[in-house]
């Protein structure tokens, strides 16, 4: 996590956890029109309209008069859904054995782009089968990582 993601989680998980909420991860998204802030929260048995209405009327102040942003922004609260963001290496081993997509810093073979099967985890190494390979690939070199919904 970025540090100022790492600021606003240290501001708002207490508040989400005593809402018996978790906080599943934070991701900031500028553009020139505007920045929108999205929250992603989680809980045993799944998320309601009303815990995200409810969690966004908790932390909105608290970052308002952290102030954070020196600039407006757009406050999103929602579950991660099917296609859930893995935030950290924890989230990606829940996962495994399930089809995942990765974005890399620093191209492996030649690639940045995966999207395949998570079939094993060996410290911080992410092994993905994707198109009849196996590639290895350093979880710090994975600037995004999604849940690939299966149905």
């Amino acid at each position: 996590m970025k540090a100022i993601e790492e600021k606003i989680a240290e501001l708002i998980e207490p508040v989400i956890r005593d809402l018996g909420i978790a906080l599943w991860g934070i991701r900031i998204i500028r553009n020139p029109k505007r920045t929108i802030l999205q929250i992603f929260i989680d809980r045993e048995g799944g998320v309601t309209v009303g815990d995200c209405e409810e969690v966004s009327r908790q932390i909105n102040g608290v970052i308002d008069v952290a102030d954070i942003f020196k600039y407006s922004y757009y406050l999103e609260v929602s579950s991660p859904g099917l296609d859930r963001f893995l935030f950290n290496l924890d989230q990606v081993r829940a996962y495994l054995g399930r089809s995942v997509s990765l974005e890399l810093s620093l191209p492996v073979e030649n690639r940045r782009r995966f999207r395949g099967v998570l079939k094993n985890i060996d410290g911080d190494i992410l092994e993905i089968e994707t198109d009849g390979k196996l590639y290895q690939i350093a979880y710090p070199n994975v600037s995004k990582a999604q849940l690939v919904p299966e149905f």
